[in-house]
């Protein structure tokens, strides 16, 4: 810790365990290791966790340290992110980044040791990486690289790194970059994770075609047909189903299937940009399947208490 923080200020400095610790609670004095620093005359407290601690968790317990001890807090940290990064820049929150960064306000310092690569801007998530972040959550990935993540979704290295882009472009806290290798962890609470990354997801519908009578081959159920296999909804009055980009040809939707305007469809196909294997695949996923549900269509309580007890039943 002395050796980094001197090599990156290019000055002396002081660090000594801390020695009275009476004026802070128990929690923070088991959950972090405590230091004293003197820097340029000026003393300063370090706090480094002993284990992960949710962002919104550091803040906290950051702002309560300076409160209880009169000194300006520090958290030094070695596993963050540059959405972690951001935020504690926004607020002022002093901190050093092991390996990448010092940000310490109060001797006016900021300094970047390990520049973060030039990420372009992305306005719309893309159906692998929503993809991605859903597999993650559901089979709880921890640390899992873009070699291995590229294993278990099958596609290629390079699709997972423009995945990975994207997730840092958009400041999604889940994926982690130290010493330019990144990964994802997922939160252990699925719920937690589903409702951070909720704001960011697309419905995975591409088009929807009204066909006179279901197709021959055998497809996953989507929307409300699959609500109702996961919850105690009652069945539509056709069923709809869901067939990837890619299988659309195979179910050879041509003018004559498709039903006039104004008539009642004997089914619905809906082209979907993926699919997660879930349940034997009879149905979309669960998470996929309430991204389906229009808001016109959650504006029903039977229909929204019904994604309640789905993703309750089989998610969280």
């Amino acid at each position: 810790m002395k050796e980094y923080i001197e090599n990156i200020l290019h000055r002396d400095v002081q660090i000594i365990p801390m020695q009275d610790e009476r004026k802070l609670p128990l929690a923070y004095k088991s959950g972090y290791e405590l230091s004293r620093m003197i820097i340029g005359g000026q003393e300063a407290l370090i706090a480094r966790p002993k284990e992960k601690i949710p962002l919104v968790t550091l803040r906290k317990q950051q702002r309560q340290m300076e409160i209880y001890t009169g000194l300006p807090c520090v958290l030094y940290l070695a596993d963050m992110n540059y959405y972690m990064r951001d935020s504690l820049l926004k607020e002022g929150i002093s901190f050093v980044w092991e390996g990448h960064q010092i940000y310490l306000p109060f001797v006016g310092a900021l300094l970047d040791d390990h520049p973060a690569r030039q990420i372009t801007t992305c306005a719309k998530i893309s159906y692998l990486t929503q993809k991605l972040l859903l597999t993650a959550l559901y089979q709880g990935w921890q640390k899992v690289t873009v070699t291995k993540a590229a294993q278990i979704l099958d596609v290629s290295k390079m699709s997972i790194t423009r995945c990975f882009d994207e997730l840092e472009a958009m400041n999604i806290p889940y994926l982690t970059v130290r010493s330019r290798a990144r990964s994802i962890t997922a939160d252990t609470d699925k719920r937690a994770m589903w409702e951070t990354i909720r704001s960011v997801l697309r419905n995975p519908v591409i088009a929807a075609y009204a066909l006179k009578k279901e197709p021959e081959i055998v497809l996953p159920m989507s929307g409300t047909m699959a609500l109702a296999h996961y919850s105690m909804l009652d069945d539509g009055p056709y069923p709809i189903r869901a067939v990837t980009k890619k299988d659309l040809a195979d179910v050879s939707i041509t003018a004559d299937k498709l039903v006039p305007a104004g008539e009642a469809p004997g089914c619905i196909i809906q082209e979907i940009g993926y699919q997660i294997l879930f349940d034997g695949g009879a149905a979309l996923d669960p998470l996929t399947t309430a991204l389906t549900i229009s808001d016109e269509e959650r504006s029903d309580p039977r229909i929204s208490i019904a994604i309640d007890e789905m993703l309750e039943a089989h998610v969280w």
